[in-house]
């Protein structure tokens, strides 16, 4: 029988930061992006380095870059169309662009992600 040691929490949290980095970075790649893309690389490149985060939770990334797109889908929940805020001295109103273009990815990468993290962190029911 085979002693199954379990994986830190930290090492799945550096992969989804790195994760959640490159989707902040993307999103941002005109202002503070390629600041963040850059502590990205760094701490992909801790997460090779160290033998602890050399394993199936760098998969953790994939969730981490999803949580963008699932972020901007949620802000134009609604849309596409015209949303307006009327308070008692001003209206303010934005133009919301369709979420499902940015839903439909984030979910994808969030569950793919997620799932195969999970897979691969389980014993292998052959051994």
């Amino acid at each position: 029988m085979e002693q199954r040691s379990e994986r830190p929490a930290w090492t799945y949290a550096l992969w989804g930061g790195v994760g959640l980095l490159i989707g902040v970075g993307i999103l941002g790649i005109l202002t503070i992006g390629i600041f963040l893309l850059a502590l990205a690389l760094i701490l992909a490149v801790v997460g090779l380095v160290l033998p602890a985060t050399r394993t199936s939770a760098a998969l953790a990334a994939l969730p981490g870059i999803g949580v963008m797109p699932l972020v901007v889908a949620f802000n134009n929940a609604g849309g596409p169309g015209e949303r307006c805020v009327t308070t008692a001295s001003s209206t303010v109103c934005s133009e919301l662009l369709s979420p499902w273009p940015f839903a439909i990815p984030g979910l994808l990468l969030v569950v793919a992600g997620a799932w195969l993290a999970w897979r691969f962190s389980r014993p292998d029911a052959a051994s």
